[in-house]
């Protein structure tokens, strides 16, 4: 690749590469080229020699997110033997580092754990029921959750936050007993980063003078941990360098803990920053961002931008909105859309959906119509149960001292110790590894923790990790137990295993650095997100923001659904933020879709187009094929704009006694409306008004 890396950006992009000096915010819309700014300003610092590749800190919300960056770098052939050098990763990942490197200041002991969900619900159950409580009232799951959000915070003195007794009872036991495990949850690391630089000044002076350059990606998406990390980095400083890239249009992720704050107030944090705006749109049709335009520009929390299309990218195909019968009604004509126009080419197709449980009606009309399609969200490859426990084995081989380990393997395959025995295991004070060789057993248990101990006895550290791992479950009775299985998927459990140990831990040195990839990995990074399966992709939103299709649908735009029945002005604004993302997502078209009645977890709705419909300029759309004003067609500020429509099906209309309801079919005068709460009926169009 040529070192001409400014050659393919725009002058705002350019302006954005050549700003080092002093905190930089860009305000990058959707397809912009965001990752392609990055990268060009990394290789910018480092062929100029404004830094040493150490100096540079670029920090991203996924691995995959950060692997592109590193990859698309290293394509500069001249620079590109210093990647390696580079501290660029996940904010976990680099926070991680740091504490790996000073673990002993950190207070923590050098092989320290990290636990997942699962190794956290287990001792949270324990927790719970130590301290009395039931843990069907103060269910693990959901404290796993509650705990994670509080950490988010990035408070370390938990006893400042307002919390209720039992919720602080709680946390300080879990976080004894985290520590008595050697381990730390996903939610520390960050937390005791903060902790290690708020209490050795001289740890915190050493990286602020080593990163002379912090780039952030997603910026959006920052909880107050991680914004709370950035400023330590950049406080005491005359001249902060540092460069946020984000855009709050997309900011959908307040339920993990961001705080779209951290962006709508940079300004405020870094007094003298500038602000570069990316507007050109890389990705979708002139109409298409008309639409996403006038629908966020109802939001009052933004910083404010319009996209537009590249310069000689045509305006394109109306934003078609649809109104269907049924939910079912829906799926079909999506289903008969896509079989009929797609020529094969079905991975250009997308249905984007708010909730998971709207999938179900469309897997049903796909399978009908043959047509391959796959479920983006489903069970991920590191939440399957048999990867957990492969994982679990290999922790146990590594660090003879974890005990969730110890409890998750040792009933698979089944060697007789229950609760009672574990229990027993426990008394003894020491790792639950450790107490089976010294603990007086049964005879048979004896025995079965003579055979289960043998399996981890031999030299892991001169074998290559994938062959480690294959001696480790082959010893175990692992494999033998889902090979002698007589379940429907035991083949499947198999052949995942596999690819664990042929095509994951094959890829690293050791089996450490195997489990530090394991336990960093997060919901976004092991999903499938490329498209390069022939197949309809259905995913929620969410999981759609950063990719992009020819063809977009968005079924169930209906009140209650989208958005959904959050109140607060707030909420509001961030399911219209989703919305934008999700008409983003496409390139060439937008099918926006909604149904007089659903089926909603067994129950029979009728349903109100959502209000985010209404807040679409008709210009850029067409209501059931309806004709599409001119691009330049303008009204007065008073004056609705004349839009012809097909029909007047999906128009909300209201009668002196049913209420409201919205137009599903019409015959001449006689509409068919469904009322919200009177159900389907026909009436004359001179007994109702339209709203």
């Amino acid at each position: 690749m040529s070192m001409d890396y400014m050659s393919d950006l725009n002058e705002q992009q350019k302006e954005a590469v050549t700003t080092l000096d002093g905190p930089l915010l860009v305000l990058s819309g959707a397809g912009t080229g965001k990752t392609r700014l990055l990268a060009s300003k990394i290789v910018h610092i480092l062929y100029n020699d404004y830094a040493y590749p150490w100096q540079i800190l670029a920090l991203t919300f996924t691995n995959k997110a950060a692997n592109k960056m590193r990859f698309r770098v290293a394509g500069y052939k001249e620079i590109s033997h210093l990647c390696g050098d580079l501290w660029m990763g996940t904010f976990h990942s680099i926070c991680l580092r740091i504490l790996r490197s000073n673990y002993e200041l950190a207070g923590l002991r050098r092989d320290f754990l990290i636990y997942g969900e699962d190794d956290q619900k287990s001792v949270l159950k324990r927790v719970i029921m130590n301290l009395g409580f039931d843990t069907t009232e103060f269910n693990p799951s959901d404290w796993v959750e509650k705990i994670s959000r509080i950490k988010d915070k990035g408070i370390i003195d938990f006893a400042k936050i307002d919390l209720s007794s039992n919720t602080q009872k709680i946390l300080r036991e879990y976080n004894a007993e985290l520590a008595r495990l050697g381990a730390i949850d996903f939610g520390d690391i960050i937390l005791f980063v903060l902790k290690l630089f708020a209490s050795h000044d001289e740890i915190l002076r050493k990286y602020q003078n080593q990163f002379k350059y912090i780039l952030v990606d997603e910026f959006q998406d920052t909880n107050a941990a991680q914004m709370k990390l950035l400023k330590m980095l950049t406080q005491n400083q005359d001249v902060p360098n540092i460069c946020c890239v984000g855009d709050d249009d997309q900011s959908i992720y307040s339920w993990r803990g961001a705080e779209i704050r951290n962006i709508l107030e940079f300004e405020k944090t870094y007094p003298d920053a500038k602000i570069i705006r990316l507007e050109t749109n890389y990705r979708s049709s002139a109409n298409i961002l008309g639409a996403a335009n006038s629908l966020i520009k109802n939001n009052m929390g933004r910083l404010g931008k319009d996209l537009h299309a590249a310069p000689g990218v045509s305006d394109g195909e109306p934003v078609y909105i649809l109104t269907l019968p049924s939910d079912w009604d829906e799926a079909r004509f999506i289903a008969d859309t896509i079989s009929r126009n797609a020529n094969n080419s079905f991975s250009s197709y997308a249905v984007l959906i708010r909730i998971g449980s709207l999938s179900r009606v469309f897997e049903n009309e796909f399978a009908k119509y043959q047509i391959p399609y796959k479920l983006v969200g489903a069970t991920k490859f590191y939440d399957r149960a048999e990867i957990r426990d492969a994982i679990a084995y290999i922790r146990l081989l590594v660090f003879p001292f974890d005990n969730a380990s110890f409890e998750r393997v040792i009933a698979k395959p089944r060697r007789g110790f229950g609760d009672v025995a574990i229990a027993k295991l426990r008394e003894s004070g020491k790792s639950l590894m450790d107490a089976l060789k010294i603990t007086k057993l049964s005879a048979k248990q004896e025995m079965a923790a003579s055979e289960f101990l043998s399996a981890f006895d031999f030299n892991w550290q001169n074998t290559t990790p994938k062959d480690a791992v294959q001696q480790l479950l082959e010893n175990s009775g692992y494999l033998k137990m889902w090979r002698e299985s007589k379940d429907v998927d035991a083949e499947e459990r198999l052949k995942n295993i596999n690819e664990l140990i042929y095509s994951v831990v094959a890829k690293y040195n050791t089996l450490p650095e195997f489990l530090e990839h394991a336990a960093l990995m997060t919901t976004d990074d092991d999903d499938d997100e490329s498209n390069d399966s022939n197949s309809v992709t259905i995913m929620t939103i969410h999981a759609a923001k950063g990719l992009e299709f020819d063809t977009v649908f968005l079924p169930a735009w209906e009140e209650g659904i989208f958005p959904n029945e959050k109140k607060s002005d707030a909420d509001i604004e961030e399911e219209r933020r989703l919305a934008y993302v999700a008409i983003t997502r496409a390139k060439k078209r937008v099918i926006i879709s909604y149904a007089g009645t659903r089926s909603l977890f067994g129950q029979l709705n009728f349903q109100i187009p959502s209000r985010f419909i209404n807040e679409i300029d008709r210009r850029y759309v067409s209501f059931n094929g309806g004709e599409q004003p001119k691009q330049n067609y303008s009204v007065s500020k008073n004056e609705k704009p004349k839009f012809k429509t097909a029909s007047l099906i999906g128009k909300m209309v209201s009668h002196s006694e049913m209420g409201t309801g919205v137009i599903i079919s019409e015959d001449g005068d006689i509409f068919t409306v469904a009322f919200k709460t009177r159900g389907i009926k026909k009436v004359a169009r001179d007994f109702v008004k339209f709203i």
